[in-house]
C-alpha cells in the first residue's frame, strides 16, 4: 500500500505567514442596525415636531377661501339660486321656470328676463349693505360650455360671489323639494 504522507513544516517562517494573516484580518463594519436606529429616531423627531395650524397666523391683509352651506346661504338672504338641467333652468328658492337652457342660449328675450330678475335681486341685497352672491346649482350631465356661457351672463348683474353646485341626484323632484 502507497501511503502519502503530508509533512507539516512548523518552523518558524510559517509562524510569520499566520501572524501576518491575523494582522490584515478586519472586521466588516455592519451598518444595518444603525440604519434601523436612524429611522427610527427620524421618525419619532417628525411625530413630535407640532405643526398646530392655530399657532400660525396669516400675513397681514391676506384672505382666506371660505366655505359656506346651501342652508347658512338661504338663512342670510344674500344668495340667489339659479338650477340649471338640460332642459329646464329654474330661478330662486320657488323654483320659478324661466324657460329651457336651449332657450337661454338661442333667445334674446329669455336672457333679457333672467338677467332682469338677477339685477332686481342683486340691488335688493345691496340695499341691506351685504354682498349679493350667486348659487349656480347645474346637472352633472351638463356640458360645461353651457356653465361658462351663464356665467359671463351672471356676470353682468353684480354678483361679489358666485358658488358652484352639482346635482348629483336622478330625482329632480327630491333636488327641487316637490
Amino acid at each position: 500500500m502507497n501511503r502519502a504522507s503530508v509533512k507539516v513544516d512548523r518552523s518558524a517562517g510559517s509562524s510569520g505567514f499566520a501572524k501576518r494573516m491575523r494582522g490584515n484580518k478586519t472586521r466588516d463594519l455592519n451598518i444595518t442596525s444603525l440604519i434601523d436606529i436612524l429611522t427610527i429616531l427620524l421618525v419619532f423627531m417628525i411625530k413630535n415636531i407640532s405643526m398646530d395650524a392655530s399657532q400660525k397666523n396669516a400675513p397681514e391683509g391676506m384672505l382666506l377661501p371660505t366655505t359656506i352651506t346651501k342652508n347658512e346661504l338661504i338663512e342670510s338672504g344674500k344668495a340667489v339660486f339659479v338650477k340649471i338641467y338640460t332642459d329646464k333652468i329654474l330661478y330662486g328658492a320657488e323654483n320659478f321656470p324661466v324657460g329651457s337652457l336651449q332657450d337661454f342660449i338661442s333667445r334674446q328675450d329669455t336672457r333679457q328676463s333672467l338677467l332682469k330678475l338677477l339685477h332686481m335681486e342683486a340691488r335688493s341685497i345691496m340695499a341691506m349693505n351685504s354682498q349679493p352672491c350667486l348659487l349656480i346649482q347645474a346637472d352633472k350631465d351638463l356640458p360645461c360650455r353651457y356653465i361658462t356661457e351663464f356665467i359671463k351672463f351672471s356676470a353682468q348683474a353684480s354678483f361679489a360671489n358666485i358658488y358652484f353646485s352639482t346635482i348629483h341626484s336622478e330625482n329632480k323632484e327630491e333636488v327641487l323639494g316637490i
